[in-house]
């Protein structure tokens, strides 16, 4: 990669070396021969040290044998070297390899199998050839090559163990080998100074780049080695790395285009079907409903883009279900406004008719999405931050729903009435139903005046209905919405309110409630790491056998600035400590905790300061020199000695025989040279720096020590503002364990920020599971939340304080009951759960708010108004609950197994749930405890007193005259005045002592609106018959001719319908009223005269329209009767100059 062979020596962490200044060569030898920190079960074993390399074995001059860890003795070789008198500070080597202890590395371990021609002679099973006790090898786990900083626990490389009486290693199911490799940031910094990269511009991302590329290629090799022949059966490999892990997360984060655009053809097809009138092409919706699903696709597309624009990051919930989400809640709002289209009367006129569907429904759709929108925005406050982003992201996403479904689908309604005015079908627009107003002639016999039966008069009946915009007749086509509504109205609602069946189901309801609450004390808190990985990966089996066998963690306490280190070294061992109290922690073998940083620094000074008393009692070191044979260590000793920590006087040699000690008496380190001390032991001794996995920062100065140097002063490093002590974890197999062990933890962290030490535990148990510490309290919040901004939302937009009570009780029953089921699936509680029962709050809002509007604003009884309610919204509630449920039902076919098991089940629960409580449960409790309606009548319990109609004006009578040839006759006509079509007249309503009680009229006045619907019939008789013509008292004539009489049948019905309720009563003065109802009778007679004419203007389009039609249809005739002429085989026959009989005539 760039041009470089990288090698896993590259990559890995290996344990740092002491510099040796001026002997680069041997130095290079060295830095080759240290390996790789690999932590595997076979360090217990000779086998172990083919795993260290070198790859190609080193050559040394004048060593016997080259340097290979299969066969190296590093303390043969010391002792070598020793012999051949290099000029090298041995004796700095020698106390690095003691303090490691590097003694004989992999050469007296046994052979796993001793056959093997590479297995040393010193092996203690080599002779023998018995193969090792493998259990008693592990029993207490494995030591590297430097046995004093890499022992391997037995709960890290073994798993699933059974042991005997005695607690001894008998069998395992598991083990386990980590390579550890360097961060991004430190290969960066090891490298930076490398001639190796100088040529490719070497920065942080080409190191994380080459990590990657690496870990990828480890990963393909061992699948590829267990997939070779040579491999047995019946062992199983399993590859980790969280490089490819994040290569799998980010490639199922993806957008799935082909997944969305299924989904949506999917909810296409659905909608289409549904909306769909096969017998009736005109009043068919499928277009409209197909408009808004491409519409709703626009929006959430828009809305992610807004997301990315407010830098709100994506994840795998932002690909895999927020669209889908975010589909299903806006089709349940489309079907809302669709079901009120189709309902509408179809007397209103059409500009007026997309207002009035806003007027019915835009308020419940306002309410269920900003009730939506609340409930996702309380669920943010869950402390989990890709869930926050989650929940952010999906009330964005409605609130855009939101405004396309109250803005733009308003319009594609307004598109859909010009295309029913102008009588074309729906989805093929450029076509027309051959009879759109189908006719129906009933052909009647007529009597004469005489009472009896006349052959030669005849009563010709035709009566053609109007077309259904106009009359407001329901279609009888097989519409889904229609059958639900008239199965609810026959059916479903006089069966529910029947009393029996209102106290089974309210006894019912009790028992849910009670089962409900038990479930809820059941469900346990917990996410299994293995459901964010998506299935049938190594990674996912590597993490499930990792939890079910190892259960094993790192964690670190690490603590922070604002704390003197040098003078507060007492504490931070006493924190140390504590933790040897937590029952996790994994212990060494004599009971205890493995040194941190600050005991692995004390014990380096305590042995220079042997090594230093040791010089000063032989002489060679005294207070203003040392001897040239003092040894290394007591010359550094010397060094820091006299170290005084004050940067304006760094040296004092009088400290030399002041009784001055490097540590004293109580393991304290001298304070006031700490950070000189610490500068010296970072370089000098970094093997145990780099073990102690401490982590300081900033970084100690580097300061290296040569005897030959003369200079005292050491670099004194910066105090030190973040350390860590490194602890490993077992036994946490579950999330009670773990939450157990946070506690703990916690609480040892308090108890000691209150002495004055700041710090805090890290690690993944604190990064994944901490938050079910406080995720129950958290929910309740957000719960909270959520019910109250529906109280407040409801009661602010119904103005009525009991139905929001009833509607957030319904709610919080919901939420309680979808918690049962969560223990009847076997769910844990987690964020992503945690979201859904907030979310339910939203969802439920559908199934109730829409049923509390239409009950608080109906006519009549408790139990009528119930009914009138479903009857109302049950059509459009089922179809939005069986949309949602399509598309959650698409999150099946998401590669993440909690999407489809958490996700996809409790999201299915939610919609049946939801539809038993708001379709059966919620209108039985408001048919017992429902709120009072808006408007009661005063006569009548279930209508409206009928208003006093507006008397018609009186036209004059006009007569005409005329004569015809010789014969004088005179004909008088009645013009009556022109009936007029339906009309939209505001009144208010009259008791009967509305003339003779000011008082009443003043106490009743309810604003209500009239819609009169005439239909009209004619007769007409066609035969002969005998007039007299008006006599004159000169002359007298008869006239006998064609006589032609028409009869009109007219039939009128008045529907009433409540636009302004009101029920207080007013006090103002019957004059006001007076005044006020002739201006609004003035107005009216203007509005109809606009009518009029409107409807003048349609009836000639209407005659242009039936002129074209019959014209086409007359072109249709001739046409069919030349191709049958054409056809026809004695036509064919006669010669073409002769004309056929059909032509002729």
């Amino acid at each position: 990669m760039y041009d470089i062979e990288w090698r896993l020596k590259d990559l890995c962490y290996s344990p740092s070396i002491p510099d040796f200044e001026g002997y680069h060569h041997i130095e290079s030898i060295i830095d080759n021969v240290i390996p790789c920190a690999i932590i595997t079960p076979l360090d217990c074993f000779w086998e172990g040290s083919k795993l260290l390399g070198p790859e190609y074995p080193i050559f040394v001059p004048h060593l016997k044998n080259k340097l290979q860890w299969t066969h190296l003795n590093p303390l043969e070789v010391l002792e070598e070297v020793k012999k051949l008198k290099f000029q090298f500070p041995l004796s700095t080597m020698e106390a690095y390899m003691k303090r490691a202890g590097i003694t004989s590395a992999y050469m007296k371990k046994p052979c796993l199998d001793p056959t093997d021609p590479h297995c040393p002679d010193t092996a203690p099973n080599k002779k023998s050839g018995h193969i090792p006790d493998v259990a008693a090898e592990l029993s207490h786990g494995c030591y590297g090559f430097a046995a004093a900083y890499m022992h391997w626990p037995e709960q890290l490389i073994v798993g699933g163990a059974t042991r005997n009486s005695t607690s001894a290693l008998r069998s395992a199911r598991a083990l386990q080998t980590v390579v550890q490799l360097m961060g991004e940031r430190e290969m960066y910094e090891y490298w930076a100074d490398h001639y190796k990269v100088h040529q490719i511009g070497w920065n942080q991302e080409k190191a994380a780049a080459v990590l990657d590329a690496w870990q990828r290629k480890f990963a393909a090799e061992v699948k590829k080695m267990t997939t070779s022949s040579s491999v047995s059966a019946a062992y199983s490999f399993y590859p980790f790395s969280t490089s490819t892990l994040n290569d799998i997360l980010g490639k199922f984060s993806e957008v799935s285009l082909k997944n969305i655009i299924l989904g949506y053809m999917f909810m296409l097809i659905y909608v289409a079907v549904t909306l769909i009138q096969w017998r009736d092409p005109i009043r068919s919706q499928a277009g409209v409903g197909i408009a808004g699903v491409l519409l709703l696709s626009i929006t959430v597309a828009a809305g992610l883009g807004f997301c990315a624009l407010l830098g709100i990051p994506f994840n795998a919930s932002s690909t895999q279900i927020v669209p889908f989400l975010a589909l299903g809640l806006g089709v349940q709002d489309m079907f809302l406004l669709t079901h009120t289209y189709v309902e509408q009367a179809g007397d209103v006129p059409r500009e007026e008719r997309t207002g009035l569907v806003l007027k019915k429904s835009g308020l419940s759709v306002l309410l269920a999405s900003l009730c939506n929108v609340m409930a996702f925005l309380a669920a943010a406050l869950l402390p989990i931050p890709a869930f926050r982003v989650f929940c952010l992201q999906a009330a964005i996403l409605l609130l855009f729903n939101l405004g396309s479904m109250l803005l733009v689908f308003p319009a594609m309604i307004s598109l859909d009435l010009r295309r029913r005015s102008a009588a074309r079908a729906d989805l093929l627009c450029c076509l027309m139903p051959e009879s759109p107003l189908p006719k129906k002639k009933i052909p009647e016999r007529a009597k004469s005046r005489s009472g009896k039966t006349d052959k030669n008069n005849r009563l010709d009946t035709t009566r053609q209905p109007l077309d259904p915009d106009v009359t407001g007749e329901q279609p009888k086509a097989c519409c889904l919405s229609v059958s639900l509504t008239k199965w609810v109205k026959n059916q479903y609602a006089p069966f529910i309110m029947r009393p029996a069946v209102k106290v089974t189901s309210m006894l019912a309801l009790i028992v849910v409630i009670l089962a409900s609450v038990w479930g809820a004390t059941k469900v346990k808190d917990g996410l299994d790491l293995t459901d964010i990985v998506p299935e049938h990966t190594d990674e996912r089996e590597f993490l499930t056998r990792q939890e079910k066998y190892f259960g094993f963690y790192n964690m670190y306490a690490v603590t922070q600035g604002d704390f003197e280190y040098p003078t507060n070294q007492k504490l931070l061992y006493e924190y140390h400590d504590q933790f040897v109290r937590i029952p996790n922690i994994i212990k060494n073998d004599n009971g205890g905790l493995t040194k941190f940083w600050l005991g692995l620094f004390r014990d380096w000074l305590l042995d220079l300061q042997d090594a230093f008393d040791k010089e000063v009692a032989s002489g060679c070191i005294t207070q203003e020199y040392w001897c040239k044979n003092a040894t290394d260590e007591g010359i550094l000793a010397y060094k820091l000695m006299v170290q005084t920590g004050h940067v304006d006087n760094p040296i004092d040699k009088s400290l030399i025989n002041s009784g001055h000690r490097l540590v004293d008496k109580d393991g304290i380190i001298n304070p006031k040279a700490f950070y000189n001390y610490l500068s010296a032991w970072a370089t000098n001794d970094a093997l145990a720096y780099g073990a102690s996995q401490g982590n300081l920062k900033p970084q100690p100065q580097r300061w290296i020590h040569s005897p030959e140097d003369v200079h005292l002063e050491i670099k004194k490093s910066s105090p030190l503002i973040y350390t860590q002590l490194p602890f490993y974890l077992s036994g946490l197999s579950d999330t009670d364990s773990i939450k157990t062990l946070i506690r703990s933890v916690r609480e040892l962290c308090l108890k000691y920020e209150a002495k004055g030490l700041p710090n805090f535990p890290s690690g993944i148990p604190f990064l994944f599971w901490e938050q079910y510490l406080y995720l129950r309290t958290s929910l309740l919040l957000a719960l909270a939340c959520a019910l109250g901004a529906v109280f407040i939302a409801v009661m602010v937009l119904l103005l009525n304080a009991w139905a929001a009570v009833l509607v957030t009780l319904s709610l919080a029953t919901l939420v309680l009951q979808l918690l049962g089921v969560m223990a009847i699936l076997g769910v844990k509680l987690s964020a992503m759960p945690a979201v859904l029962l907030v979310l339910a709050v939203g969802r439920g809002v559908h199934f109730t708010v829409h049923l509390c509007l239409g009950f608080v604003t109906s006519i009549g009884c408790k139990r009528r108004r119930a009914s009138l309610a479903l009857e109302a919204v049950l059509a459009p509630v089922v179809h939005g609950a069986l949309a949602a449920a399509l598309a959650a039902s698409m999150l099946a076919a998401s590669e993440f197994g909690f999407v489809a098991r958490l996700f996809l089940r409790l999201l299915l629960a939610l919609v049946v749930l939801g539809l038993v409580d708001g379709l059966l449960f919620f209108p039985i409790i408001l048919s017992i405890l429902g709120p009072a309606a808006e408007v009661q009548p005063l006569e009548h319990p279930e209508r409206l007193s009928t208003p006093s109609p507006k008397s018609s004006p009186v036209h004059p009578r006009k007569s005409s005259s005329g004569s015809n040839g010789g014969d004088k006759s005179s004909r008088t006509s009645k013009t009556a005045p022109r009936p007029s079509g339906p009309s939209l007249t505001t009144i208010t309503e009259e008791p009967s002592s509305w003339h003779s009680s000011n008082h009443s009229v003043q106490s009743s006045m309810q604003s209500i609106v009239v819609q009169p619907e005439v239909v009209v019939e004619t007769t007409t008789y066609n035969g002969s018959d005998s007039t007299s013509g008006r006599s004159t008292p000169t002359s007298k004539s008869t006239h006998t001719g064609a006589v032609t009489t028409t009869k009109v049948t007219a039939t009128a019905n008045i529907k009433v319908e409540v636009v302004t309720p009101s029920d207080r009563k007013s006090r103002r003065s019957y004059h006001y009223y007076d005044r006020r109802r002739d201006r609004d009778d003035d107005r009216d007679r203007e509005r109809d005269r606009d009518r009029d004419r409107d409807r003048d203007r349609d009836r000639e389009r209407d005659r242009d329209r039936d002129r074209e039609r019959s014209r086409e249809r007359d072109r249709r005739d001739r046409y069919r009767e030349e191709r049958d002429h054409r056809a026809s085989p004695r036509e064919n026959g006669r010669d073409s100059g002769h004309e056929s009989d059909s032509s002729r005539h």
